[in-house]
Formats: structure tokens, C-alpha cells, sequence
């Protein structure tokens, strides 16, 4: 138990200077705005990393942050992970037409976050960001109870969320 917890916190550790390395970094959204990790300083944070193909399955997770912890700040982000280059405008007209006209979603046309925390964006990927900055936890997956149970648990022991 010991050595995982010890091997945990070791992985936090290099992918918080990842998360360094694109936290100031804005993204664009699909209303013509832009926002990054690094506007939101001081503020406990989930970012929600996952293709923009899949954008769909982080549905759940969002719903059920928003209603636990509304003062929680959320940032959802579509890595656009394509084989041929795909223009912005593209992206954001798609986005527009299948996401609530009241959510921003960040578009990460150059993988920044998927590359640079090393992620696998085929599921959605939770990364829970203190208010100081600092990579806290990690989860990856589609919901299910277990475990939105255990991230709920996680998110609700980040400093100043209620």
C-alpha cells in the first residue's frame, strides 16, 4: 500500500510540471473566447481533457460537479486529435451545434494537454487542480457510480469548494 501511495504521488508530481507548461497557455472556445488554467489562479479546478469525438461522454461528470460544487470552476477541454489539420472555425461551428450554448469548450487544436500530461483521450480524463495550481488527483474514465463517488469525495476535500 505504502509503495502505491508512494508511486501515486511520485506521478502527480511529474505531471504538475506538465500541467505548468500548459496552465497558462489560453485556448480558444466555440463562442470566440478563450480561457486557460492559469485565469482561474486561486480557485480549486477540474479540467476535463477528452477527444473531441467523445465530448458526449463527459456529460455526467459535468452534471453531477456542477450540482455538488456550483462555485467549482470547470474546464472542459476538446483535444482535437486528427490526422489531417483541422481549421478552428470548423471545430467551434461543430461544437457550437452539439454543446449547450451555455457551456464553453476549450479547443486544443495542437494537443498541448493531451502531449504534455500524457493522456489518453479516448475516455474523459479528470484532473483536479488545487487553488494553488498544484495536480492533486487524476481520473480516467466513463462515469459509473463507484466511480463518481470516489472523485466527488476527492473534489469535495480541494480547499474552499462547496
Amino acid at each position: 500500500m505504502i509503495i502505491m501511495q508512494n508511486l501515486l504521488a511520485a506521478l502527480l508530481l511529474a505531471a504538475g510540471g506538465a500541467l505548468a507548461t500548459v496552465a497558462g497557455t489560453p485556448l480558444p472556445d466555440q463562442h470566440g473566447g478563450s480561457d486557460s488554467l492559469a485565469a482561474h489562479a486561486g480557485h480549486p479546478v477540474v479540467v476535463v481533457v477528452v477527444d473531441a469525438r467523445r465530448l458526449a461522454t463527459v456529460r455526467r461528470w459535468e452534471q453531477e460537479l456542477a450540482t455538488r460544487f456550483p462555485k467549482l470552476r470547470l474546464l472542459t477541454v476538446a483535444d482535437v486529435n486528427e490526422e489531417k489539420p483541422v481549421e478552428l472555425e470548423r471545430v467551434a461551428a461543430v461544437l457550437a451545434r452539439r454543446v449547450p450554448p451555455e457551456v464553453a469548450v476549450l479547443i486544443d487544436l495542437e494537443r498541448r494537454w493531451a502531449r504534455a500530461l500524457e493522456l489518453d483521450t479516448g475516455a474523459p480524463n479528470l484532473l483536479l487542480v488545487s487553488p494553488q495550481g498544484e495536480l492533486v488527483g487524476r481520473h480516467r474514465g466513463r462515469w459509473t457510480e463507484a466511480d463518481a463517488a470516489a472523485v466527488m469525495a476527492r473534489v469535495g476535500e480541494l480547499e474552499g469548494v462547496t
